[in-house]
């Protein structure tokens, strides 16, 4: 059963490509009035992959830390109490389908978190060549000036007031369809779906990122900005395509969230995550 505040639910709002998504048939009516809505498509591998569950082929110093289990602690230091996860809104298991969705959601935030605390820290200084800085300030922002990266700091330093646990409410499929998280203008809150659950703790926390982006007023004029996969912003270890500029990347939400992933892990990821 969902809750009455997702029966009444702002309007569903238009898809980036303008399609007016459908409710299932259990899904609450369609109203007429659109909302502004920022999505993600249903896959972390990108096509028809069966489970996203872990990250493959993890790289750099920071592979140990991208999947669900923690690296062994040092024996010789006391074992510190695990901090209770927040309850976040409507994360029960009725509407996420799992019991531990306030645990998984908390895991992202946190990493999602840190993410965006090693982007600013890279963003203090100019790019030395050769460093993954550079190559990950070339992939993401084609090649930001000093003002550009004091203005991109700056934009994370916003979205980092969005990742606070009171801006998070877990939906049914009722509410979702196939959509992993999307945030809405109207009630400005990001709506977690049941397919992020599936996908790997780098994924999700690159999500919560875009999505805290959209919060921040990042591509949130007209069309919506290419995704990380898509061929004007190709993912792996590719140069970005002639014509892609600085002030685009800079306006396009998955720029900071694979920005701050790739600086964290001190490599990019060759996930797409949608």
């Amino acid at each position: 059963m969902i809750t009455t505040l997702q029966e009444a639910l702002p309007q569903r709002a238009r898809r980036k490509d303008g399609a007016i998504p459908t409710p299932t048939a259990s899904g609450p009516p369609q109203s007429a009035v659109v909302q502004r809505r920022f999505s993600r498509s249903p896959c972390a591998c990108g096509g028809s992959c069966p489970t996203c569950s872990a990250e493959q082929n993890p790289l750099g110093a920071r592979a140990a830390r991208d999947g669900d289990v923690a690296p062994a602690a040092d024996e010789a230091a006391p074992a510190a109490e695990p901090a209770a996860a927040p309850v976040f809104r409507d994360c029960t298991e009725g509407i996420t389908g799992i019991t531990d969705a306030n645990e998984r959601l908390e895991t992202a935030r946190q990493r999602a978190r840190e993410f965006v605390g090693a982007a600013r820290r890279a963003l203090g200084a100019a790019p030395a060549a050769g460093t993954t800085y550079a190559t990950a300030l070339g992939r993401h922002f084609i090649a930001p000036t000093d003002a550009n990266r004091a203005t991109i700091e700056d934009t994370y330093r916003q979205i980092l007031g969005t990742l606070v646990p009171r801006n998070y409410i877990c939906n049914s499929q009722n509410i979702c369809g196939t959509e992993q998280a999307f945030w809405i203008e109207s009630d400005d809150l990001v709506h977690v779906c049941r397919p992020f659950w599936e996908l790997s703790p780098t994924c999700r926390a690159i999500i919560l990122i875009h999505e805290g982006a959209h919060d921040v007023g990042i591509g949130v004029a007209g069309t919506h900005p290419p995704n990380r996969g898509d061929a004007q912003y190709p993912a792996g270890n590719v140069a970005p395509p002639v014509g892609e500029t600085t002030a685009g990347r800079m306006d396009n939400p998955d720029a900071y969230a694979f920005f701050g992933a790739h600086i964290w892990r001190d490599s990019d990821t060759g996930r797409t995550c949608f």
